[in-house]
């Protein structure tokens, strides 16, 4: 009979071993559809730094998580520029659809080279206070996009330079979203407008 038990208790044991704790947590599981350097967008800052973050690691699945679906894009004098050489409708009807699609183009270009490289840096700007409201933000934030092509015989930099102005606001699950982004250029040099044209 005490043989018969302690073989039943033993059977018991083993055959629960099989079977998860029903009420035993599970393990944390990355993002959906993101991979590389992503944090949940709970501020607009963070929102920043993840689209920092994808732009420099070329992951096109975690730069489109940082736009609304009202997403647009305004380049002023970009489009001034391309109206004059007979180009109108290249910054036309600039929305997410179009920001992912031609950020996407980018990125299959410079991580499919090997001889190319693009290296972004955006930092707070000094002349220009952002402003963080409950549910909406301004960020103003100096970019500098570089792009350095090298090979055996000549390296070569490209340099696009200007102030981005983000407009955020706070969606569903207290994300943070860009619902529209403003390029203003540094002087005569390239912008980050004329840069991403490149590729539409």
């Amino acid at each position: 009979m005490r043989n018969g038990l302690s073989l039943l208790l033993a059977a018991t044991i083993l055959f629960a071993g099989c079977f998860k704790n029903p009420i035993s947590t599970r393990d944390t599981e990355d993002p959906y559809g993101t991979s590389g350097t992503w944090e949940t967008p709970q501020s607009p800052e963070v929102t920043l730094n993840n689209l920092l973050f994808a732009y420099n690691e070329m992951i096109i699945s975690n730069y489109q998580l940082c736009f609304s679906d009202s997403f647009f894009y305004s380049s002023p004098e970009d489009s001034i520029d391309a109206v004059n050489d007979g180009r109108g409708d290249l910054f036309a009807d600039w929305n997410r659809t179009v920001e992912i699609s031609v950020t996407n183009n980018i990125f299959v270009t410079y991580s499919n080279s090997d001889s190319s490289n693009l290296v972004l840096t955006l930092s707070p700007s000094e002349d220009y206070s952002d402003q963080i409201e409950d549910s909406t933000a301004i960020l103003h934030r100096i970019y500098d996009l570089v792009i350095i092509t090298a090979n055996e015989d000549t390296s070569f930099t490209a340099s696009y330079s200007g102030r981005a102005v983000f407009h955020l606001w706070e969606e569903q699950l207290n994300w943070w979203t860009i619902y529209l982004w403003e390029d203003i250029p540094a002087g005569a040099g390239d912008d980050w407008g004329d840069f991403k044209a490149l590729f539409r």
